[in-house]
């Protein structure tokens, strides 16, 4: 037996993938080519060829978005937006339709304190645009589903093994069946240890700090367990992961190599879904889920230990239904209900206690007013309070030129709350709590032309303008020597396009190329920080030795862009190499990845939090992974 997923991609016509049902553009399964916003689609062959260990790695390869590391959290920018340090995305993180962002930060994680391996995720979707009307509270510009795996798809029992640069190590057992009674289980855990590197930074660089050198102050550790069980109409799954990371760059003013420094999160969820077919024309689906955060720390700070530790905990439930019984219409209707009743700050000084509530009405109708021209309308109310009332629209008309090339224009608004960090977080040495903080709103117009010339082919190009009202940012106290508190600016304005071509020829070989430029400035039309304005990507994958044995070569480069003290930073560009074997060995699965291949010397913008302008990124290095399936 081989591996479950692991096929010649010359027997799969594109147009399977253009069949996708995608969930996340308007919570309605349907076909990319339907879907009223542009939709990019990563798959677990993708994934497999190119190598990415982790949503980091994924999303880095998506048209339009960008990651940044400072060494102890990455953060993800879309259509121009990427704050530095700025623990909230506006790019909303859905596992399988489940909000995966915690409720102290506002937070989605990408890396190894992220809830999943890559080896557990079907597919990753990427909406770009606001999504308001279907997720409410932060879904800003832009929405990831990250859809996982049955245990179908797995088929057997797995045990791998990962090793790789700076002494990191990962294993992971995994065991997927559907049974005969029809249940579908998936069952992984998984364990990853990483020593670091020795890191150097000039602004440390005097005999009293190791000449800038921080040592030993890189590790990284974490566990991780998922599990999925479906029967039926039941669908039952959930996810924890704890890490514990070093950080070398010595955050917030932290004694320089000194130890310990480090921050431990630990995140998981449950979440229940049952979906029901009530009648030939209405289908209900009844969500509920529990999810919690905790976040700690210890560092020293001139000679004083500093130990944190904050909670967050919430609850919440769904019910929506799907009505096809008038003709030409598709109606989506819910109600929603959050309860975040724990956000707490745990400080040396001080203890921090605050909670909220989200409740949520929807309506969306997807209306064919003739043929080839279709309407998504729809609206979404939201009250928790005067903080967070808000009415968010969707006006959207796809016009089908012919079955090859539909025509996509939409209007979009959409909100963000301040998160229990940005209002309520207080220590006087760095931040100061803002009570009056106002939400932020974002009004978006985009244009999408998608282009299907034949089976094998995708072109997609969108166009779009956004609006940013009371943006949310940190900006340092007059007189307060390095304070800061987060405030709300009058507004930002993005404007860019991107095109992103997709062709698999019939001998198996697969390019994926994209480009976005854009533009984001400020209410004084200054250029954002770390806003790089080009964005090029390009995956190429190739069958050899009879498709048991694949190539695959990215390419990404990324424009200057300009740091926290508004200097700029040269752009880059980063070429990975990937070589996967499908059973070339029976049952055994082994890749090579090498990332940076040609060790290009780069650096991203460091944040405010940091006394380094930049923070130089990894050079060239391999990881090597085998994974063994029981027959």
């Amino acid at each position: 037996m081989g591996f479950a997923g692991a096929v010649d991609v010359t027997e799969i016509p594109f147009e399977s993938l253009m069949q996708t049902e995608v969930i996340t553009a308007s919570k309605i399964g349907q076909q990319i080519s339907n879907a009223p916003s542009a939709v990019s689609i990563v798959t677990s062959e993708n994934i497999r060829r190119f190598g990415y260990r982790t949503l980091a790695d994924i999303i880095s390869s998506m048209r339009g978005l960008y990651t940044t590391n400072d060494r102890t959290y990455t953060y993800m920018g879309g259509r121009g937006f990427g704050r530095t340090g700025d623990y909230a995305g506006r790019v909303m993180l859905l596992i399988d339709g489940y909000q995966a962002n915690d409720n102290l930060y506002n937070s989605a994680y990408l890396g190894n304190d992220g809830l999943l391996d890559a080896e557990l995720i079907e597919r990753v979707e990427y909406v770009s645009g606001p999504g308001g009307v279907t997720y409410g509270n932060g879904a800003f510009y832009g929405i990831i589903n990250v859809v996982t795996k049955k245990g179908s798809d797995v088929n057997g029992l797995q045990a791998g093994i990962d090793a790789g640069s700076y002494g990191s190590v990962k294993e992971r057992i995994t065991y997927g069946k559907k049974f005969d009674n029809g249940l579908n289980l998936l069952l992984s855990t998984s364990h990853f240890g990483s020593d670091g590197q020795t890191h150097y930074y000039p602004e440390y660089d005097t005999p009293a700090t190791n000449n800038g050198r921080a040592q030993d102050l890189d590790g990284e550790r974490n566990r991780r367990f998922f599990g999925k069980l479906m029967y039926g109409q039941w669908t039952l799954s959930g996810a924890f992961v704890s890490r514990r990371k070093s950080d070398p760059t010595a955050q917030f003013g932290a004694d320089f190599n000194v130890s310990p420094n480090w921050i431990q999160d630990s995140n998981g969820f449950i979440d229940l879904k049952y979906d029901d077919n009530v009648s030939q024309h209405l289908k209900g689906s009844y969500r509920t889920y529990y999810g919690q955060y905790q976040y700690q720390s210890r560092a020293f700070f001139s000679g004083s230990l500093f130990a944190e530790k904050d909670m967050g905990r919430w609850w919440g439930s769904e019910v929506k239904y799907t009505y096809t019984g008038i003709e030409d219409h598709k109606l989506l209707y819910g109600l929603e209900y959050r309860n975040d009743f724990q956000q707490d700050f745990y400080l040396p000084n001080a203890s921090i206690e605050n909670s909220q509530y989200l409740l949520s009405g929807y309506v969306q109708d997807e209306y064919q007013w003739r043929e080839g021209l279709k309407f998504n309308l729809g609206a979404r109310y939201d009250y928790g309070g005067k903080a967070a009332k808000f009415v968010s629209p969707r006006l959207a008309a796809i016009y089908s030129v012919n079955e090859d090339t539909d025509l996509k224009l939409s209007y979009a608004s959409a909100f963000r709350r301040p998160n229990a960090y940005e209002k309520y977080y207080s220590d006087p040495n760095f931040l100061l709590p803002n009570k009056n903080l106002r939400k932020e709103t974002v009004n978006a117009t985009e244009f999408v032309i998608e282009n299907r010339p034949d089976s094998q082919t995708r072109i997609q190009s969108s166009f779009f303008y956004y609006t940013t009202h009371n943006l949310i940012a940190a900006t340092e106290v007059t007189g307060g020597n390095g304070v800061i508190q987060f405030g709300n600016w009058s507004e930002a304005i993005i404007r860019g396009a991107d095109i992103e071509f997709d062709h698999i020829w019939q001998s198996g070989i697969h390019l994926r190329t994209s480009y976005a430029w854009q533009y984001a400035e400020d209410s004084d039309g200054q250029w954002l920080v770390n806003s790089p304005k080009s964005l090029f990507k390009s995956n190429f994958s190739m069958p050899l030795h009879s498709n048991k044995l694949y190539l695959g070569v990215e390419l990404q480069s990324f424009g200057k862009r300009l740091t926290e003290q508004r200097n700029e930073v040269a752009g880059f560009s980063l070429v990975n190499l990937s070589i996967t074997s499908f059973n070339l060995i029976p049952n055994v699965q082994l890749s090579a990845t090498v990332r940076n291949l040609f060790d290009r010397a780069y650096a991203i913008p460091s944040s405010s939090f940091n006394a380094q302008d930049t923070i130089l990124q990894d050079g060239r290095n391999i990881w090597i992974q085998a994974v063994y399936q029981w027959p």
